[in-house]
C-alpha cells in the first residue's frame, strides 16, 4: 500500500484501495490504523469475486517455503498454508468468466520461493497464469538495494495481461 502510494505520487496516477483479504484481527486492526478504515474481504479461501481492479496485489503465508520455516511447501491440494497461493488461481479463474481480470497482478514471498525445493510449483503457478493470458517476469530483489536498511531478499513477480516488455528497476 505504502510503496503504491509512492508510485502514484512520483508518477501521478490516483490510487484506490479496493479492499485487502485478512483473517488476523491483529494484522486488520494495524493495517487499518496504519492505512485507515479498508474493506476487508475476510478469508481468501471465502471469496467468490472481486471488483474490477487494474493491479491485484497478493502473497501468501511463507512458513511452509522459508528457509526458517518447516518446508512443507505449497503444492496444489498440499494442504498447507502456503498452498493458499491457489485460492488466487480460484479467483482469477473466476474472474476471466465474468470478463474482469485485473491488468496487473504483483505478487511478493520469500526467496526460497525460486529455490530449487519449490521451482515445479513456481513454475506451475507461472505456467497458470500464462494460461490465463499474463506475461509474467520475476526476479529476487534485495530491500538493502532500495533505501532500505535491512539486507531483506524476496522474490517478486509483475504478471501484465498480454503481452508487454518489463524491466526491474
Amino acid at each position: 500500500h505504502i510503496a503504491l502510494n509512492q508510485l502514484a505520487k512520483e508518477f501521478n496516477f490516483k490510487l484506490d484501495v479496493v479492499g485487502i483479504s485478512e483473517i488476523d484481527k491483529y494484522a486488520i486492526q494495524s493495517y487499518n490504523a496504519i492505512h485507515g478504515e479498508t474493506k476487508n474481504y475476510g478469508s481468501i479461501c471465502d471469496i467468490k469475486e472481486i471488483p474490477l481492479v487494474d493491479i491485484f496485489t497478493y502473497s501468501f503465508p511463507c512458513q511452509d517455503i522459508s528457509l526458517a520455516g518447516n518446508q512443507k511447501g505449497f503444492s496444489r491440494d498440499s494442504g498447507t498454508r502456503s498452498g493458499l497461493l491457489w485460492e488466487v488461481e480460484r479467483i482469477l479463474e473466476q474472474q476471466e468468466k465474468i470478463d474482469k481480470l485485473p491488468k496487473v497482478l504483483l505478487m511478493e514471498n520469500v526467496k526460497a520461493l525460486a529455490g530449487i525445493k519449490f521451482k515445479d510449483d513456481f513454475i506451475e503457478w507461472q505456467l497458470k497464469l500464462q494460461s490465463l493470458g499474463y506475461t509474467n517476469y520475476w526476479e529476487i530483489l534485495n530491500a538493502k538495494d532500495y533505501g532500505i536498511p535491512q539486507n531483506r531478499e524476496r522474490v517478486f513477480m509483475v504478471s501484465i495481461l498480454g503481452k508487454y516488455s518489463f524491466n526491474f528497476p
